[in-house]
C-alpha cells in the first residue's frame, strides 16, 4: 500500500514537471511588448527581449499570456508567433550581433544580403530608420482615435 502511494507522488510529480516544461518558451525577436490585454493597441506592462525565458498560462488564437521567467509576479500577452519552443543559447561557438538579429528578422541572412548588395542597389538605411521608430502606447491610442480606426480584437 505504501509503495503504490509513493509510486503515485513520484508519477504525480513528473506529470507535472513535463506539464510545466510544456509551457516554457523564449522570445524570438530583438525586443517584445508585455502588453495588459490581447491587443496591439493595449498598455505595454514590460518590455521582453530576445531569448527571455517565458511561462505560457494561457494561449487565446494568435495570443498567449505569459509570465517572464524572471519576473514572475509579471504577467501579459504577446504574439504566439514571437515565441520558440526551442532555448535560444548564444555560446562561444556562436557569434551574433544586433546587426544580425535584426537581418533574420527581416528574412535575410548575411549571405543573402551581400547577394543584393552585387548589384550595388540595395539600400536598408530606410529600413533601419522605420524600425527605430519607437511609439509609445498613449501615441498609439491617439492615432487610433484620431483616425476612428477599429481596435483589433481581443
Amino acid at each position: 500500500m505504501l509503495k503504490r502511494f509513493f509510486m503515485a507522488i513520484i508519477m504525480s510529480a513528473l506529470v507535472a514537471a513535463a506539464f510545466a516544461a510544456g509551457n516554457t518558451r523564449y522570445i524570438s525577436v530583438q525586443s517584445l511588448a508585455l502588453k495588459e490585454k490581447a491587443s496591439n493597441s493595449s498598455k505595454t506592462v514590460k518590455t521582453l527581449s530576445y531569448g527571455d525565458e517565458v511561462t505560457v498560462a494561457q494561449v487565446s488564437g494568435k495570443w498567449s499570456l505569459v509570465s517572464p521567467v524572471s519576473s514572475p509576479s509579471v504577467k501579459g500577452w504577446v504574439s504566439s508567433s514571437s515565441l520558440s519552443k526551442r532555448k535560444i543559447v548564444a555560446g562561444k561557438a556562436v557569434t551574433t550581433d544586433a546587426s544580425e538579429i535584426s537581418l533574420a528578422g527581416k528574412g535575410f541572412s548575411e549571405g543573402i544580403e551581400s547577394e543584393y548588395r552585387k548589384d550595388g542597389k540595395a539600400d536598408y538605411a530606410s529600413v533601419d530608420l522605420v524600425e527605430g521608430n519607437v511609439v509609445s502606447d498613449g501615441e498609439r491610442q491617439q492615432f487610433v482615435r484620431d483616425g476612428k480606426l477599429k481596435e483589433d480584437a481581443e
